[in-house]
């Protein structure tokens, strides 16, 4: 008897706490559909991570790193981008969306390990530098790829300009509370590779369960 009033306690609290969080999305302009909530609580933890990690790991990279190398990546990346972009067809397209899962959860094993590593094994910034453009170079690129897929088959016309604009919202309220956390609270290097480890595995996981869900309207996209 008892356990049942907590429980009933516990769901009406519950059910206030929707309310007044979805009061504050309307008063945000945030109108999300069943999809896009994973995608913006996935974009809320991991965009705070992240903004909060960034000037640290960037103020260590460029001070670091060589002007050289810094060209070399972002020409990498320019590259990679046109290549993959003109590969994006027929069975390159269709063999990436098939196996987008294992795309992510590659994309995200890899910067958690990655960061794991550069935090309690042996930081280097060299380490840092290769492997972050190998795996962002290839894998990260067909995942971006996928995604652009699937956002143009889960929503269209008037649902697309609400989902940028949810998105924007969010992001732009989640960059703004990190960026003040971090001239508050400047994390130190160890703390913001730890972060943006655990952040490489929450960004994905919004579009994971998006695509779990969708399976076999998003194959077949």
């Amino acid at each position: 008897m008892v356990a049942h009033q907590i429980k009933r306690k516990v769901s009406r609290q519950m059910g206030r706490i929707r309310i007044i969080f979805k009061k504050i999305l309307n008063l945000l302009n945030v109108h999300p559909d069943e999809n896009q909530k994973w995608l913006l609580m996935s974009l809320v933890v991991s965009g705070l991570l992240i903004t909060y990690a960034h000037p640290t790991l960037l103020k260590t990279i460029i001070s670091e790193l060589p002007a050289q190398w810094l060209a070399f990546d972002s020409l990498s990346s320019s590259i990679c981008g046109l290549a993959i972009g003109v590969m994006w067809q027929k069975k390159v397209r269709t063999v990436a969306i098939k196996y987008f899962l294992w795309l992510a959860i590659t994309e995200s094993f890899c910067g958690f390990v990655l960061g794991l590593y550069l935090a309690f094994i042996n930081f280097n910034v060299w380490v840092f530098a290769i492997a972050s453009l190998i795996y962002t170079n290839i894998v990260s690129i067909f995942v971006g790829k996928c995604i652009m897929a699937f956002k143009a088959k889960l929503w269209i016309e008037k649902d697309r300009e609400v989902y940028d604009n949810n998105y924007s919202i969010v992001g732009g309220i989640v960059c703004i509370v990190g960026y003040i956390a971090a001239l508050l609270f400047l994390p130190p290097l160890q703390v913001s590779l730890i972060l943006w480890a655990v952040c490489c595995i929450i960004d994905d996981i919004g579009w994971v369960i998006v695509y779990a869900k969708n399976k076999q309207e998003l194959k077949n996209c």
